[in-house]
């Protein structure tokens, strides 16, 4: 539903976005990850037709993004910014009938349009309350209700959750997963790497302008590690399994965590780690869970960033 080809748009030398190749498919949720200043804001605003590229393409929904398409663009898009912008004069009602209006949705379509969005962000009660009232997070819902009135396959949600408390985030959340099972594709702008990682299905990793990597948290994390970090659940002694595991040839820095587990290092392949798994149920370890620690995407945006700075 998103694909750029070698898309560049430069401030200089070191700033803007350089050759990026960005895939997002259809009913998917992409992360799009980065430091402020890494790009993610002057990409979204290319796809959008807010800027126009120095070179390279882009395509949203199968069609270019050029001036010609611009109209067409907008219709697939639903684009929301990190601070959504309101009238404050406005009542929440009249500001979602003000943009229902300027995408020309007939007044009775509209009204029902209307109240669709708002139970999509569990947003109904503050239909008749003052945009100027309104709290940070309610504002964010009214933002993506707003986003969401022309009804668009594609939404772009620049830091949705930014500047959100806990139990907003958490909100948030739930409602960017429920648009998917609605059938949209959504590319998310964050930089809370851990609840990106809970809800993508795929993420791409920018770092000054450069799209690094882009894959699933687990596959990028795979690419990235060269030993396996593996978890150990024991119903017997742990200091006994730490001891078995600081024997066992390419086991490494075998550690205790808790009363029950322990995690090594295993620079040998995935193959060969079943052997180090009959090792233990051998030498009479009760082992009740074995498995490889995934990469979390903190770990995984460190580990790339570091590699680009060296």
């Amino acid at each position: 539903m998103i694909q750029t080809r070698e898309l560049t748009k430069k401030y200089g030398d070191d700033r803007g976005v350089f050759s990026l190749n960005l895939d997002v498919e259809e009913n998917s949720i992409y992360g799009f990850v980065g430091p402020n200043g890494a790009g993610k804001t002057t990409t979204i605003k290319l796809l959008c037709g807010l800027l126009s590229p120095d070179s390279g393409e882009a395509f949203v929904g199968g069609i270019k993004v050029e001036p010609k398409n611009i109209s067409a663009i907008k219709r697939k898009i639903g684009y929301m910014p990190d601070i959504t912008g309101v009238y404050e004069q406005m009542s929440v009602w009249e500001f979602l009938d003000f943009y229902g209006a300027a995408f020309k949705i007939p007044p009775k379509e509209r009204k029902k349009r209307i109240q669709q969005v708002l139970e999509t962000t569990n947003s109904t009660e503050m239909i008749d309350f003052q945009m100027t009232s309104l709290s940070r997070g309610m504002r964010q819902r009214i933002g993506l209700a707003k986003t969401l009135i022309h009804d668009p396959d594609i939404l772009i949600l620049d830091e949705p959750a930014g500047g959100l408390d806990p139990k907003a985030r958490i909100e948030m959340r739930n409602t960017i997963k429920h648009l998917k099972s609605l059938g949209k594709t959504i590319l998310l702008s964050s930089h809370i790497l851990p609840e990106l990682a809970s809800i993508c299905d795929r993420i791409g990793i920018i770092f000054k302008g450069r799209l690094l990597v882009q894959g699933s948290v687990k596959d990028i994390g795979r690419r990235l590690r060269e030993n396996l970090v593996i978890d150990v659940t024991v119903d017997s002694d742990v200091d006994e399994a730490k001891a078995l595991l600081d024997r066992i040839e390419g086991a490494e820095n075998a550690t205790v965590l808790d009363e029950s587990q322990v995690r090594f290092v295993f620079n040998g392949t995935r193959e060969q780690v079943s052997g180090v798994l009959k090792l233990l149920l051998d030498n009479g370890v009760m082992v009740r869970w074995f498995k490889e620690d995934e990469a979390d995407l903190e770990n995984v945006f460190m580990g790339l960033t570091s590699q680009v700075e060296e």
